[in-house]
């Protein structure tokens, strides 16, 4: 049981937004002593809303074969308002946690992400528009700036363009995965961009998505007091996405699409890494 509730907070993904939180709280000069804080603060909201979009979503996990094992639909979690309450308690946790350890404009950007991801894309968005995952992703964006935030109480312009990284780097990750489930997405009848144009079509907003976040990859660098360490980690996987991405373009199959969401998500920690790494070596 405890496995399954554990599996309703979707660890990856919440593992992903606070390493984004935390290089955003590092960036912003944040000490040490806050990092478990942010970490459970992070947890809290990210496993929070997961659990909820499970309860939100159970009927189309359901229909679809790549999630049709998760807690709910399973059965394993019963009844699924269980989910519900677990989500909102863990969700409410995490506001909380942020006012009384860090400031309100850090619970405002743990609470835009969570609405973004829960009223904009679960509730709105996902089983009505192709653009979806588009203006869903903005979800993603908050933990840097949350994590910033926590640690200097304001924002600025790094913090901003880590957020648009994340936004544009959100639809070619998710679309990538999505080309090789399209049958999945129209047999729940989700109008993700896959399931409802031509193979062709989505790999041309493949690339267009990733070519846009190597654009936002290069204006970190250059915001960035030092970024030898940076480019050196992170120069050789954006230059590989960019190539399998035209690739795509010119072969439109799952198989290319799969390399590019499999390569994604080191892309993004190593960027995501990278951005530090000039706090610990200097250059």
């Amino acid at each position: 049981m405890l496995r399954s509730y554990l599996e309703l907070t979707k660890p990856k993904i919440a593992l992903l937004n606070i390493a984004t939180a935390f290089t955003g709280y590092l960036l912003g000069g944040g000490d040490s002593w806050g990092l478990l804080v942010l970490f459970l603060i992070g947890y809290l909201a990210v496993g929070g809303s997961s659990a909820i979009n499970h309860y939100l979503d159970r009927d189309l996990d359901a229909r679809m074969s790549r999630t049709s094992r998760r807690p709910l639909p399973s059965g394993r979690i019963h009844p699924p308002e269980k989910a519900l309450v677990f989500g909102i308690a863990l969700l409410s946790s995490s506001l909380i946690a942020s006012i009384i350890f860090f400031n309100i404009l850090t619970a405002v950007f743990v609470g835009l992400g969570a609405a973004i991801y829960l009223l904009v894309y679960t509730l709105w968005l996902k089983r009505r528009s192709v653009w979806n995952i588009v203006i869903g992703g903005a979800a993603g964006s908050c933990s840097p700036l949350a994590g910033w935030a926590a640690a200097t109480g304001s924002i600025s312009t790094l913090p901003l363009l880590l957020a648009l990284l994340i936004f544009l780097w959100t639809p070619g990750h998710f679309w990538s995965l999505a080309m090789r489930a399209s049958e999945d997405y129209r047999r729940a009848r989700i109008p993700m961009l896959p399931a409802v144009r031509d193979a062709r079509t989505t790999s041309i907003m493949i690339l267009v998505s990733n070519v846009a976040t190597a654009a936002s990859w290069l204006g970190v660098a250059l915001l960035l007091p030092s970024n030898l360490s940076y480019l050196a980690l992170t120069s050789a996987l954006t230059i590989l996405i960019i190539i399998d991405s035209v690739k795509l373009v010119r072969h439109p199959e799952s198989k290319i699409a799969w390399r590019i969401f499999k390569a994604s998500n080191p892309w993004l920690a190593a960027a995501t890494f990278g951005t530090l790494l000039h706090i610990v070596i200097g250059v």
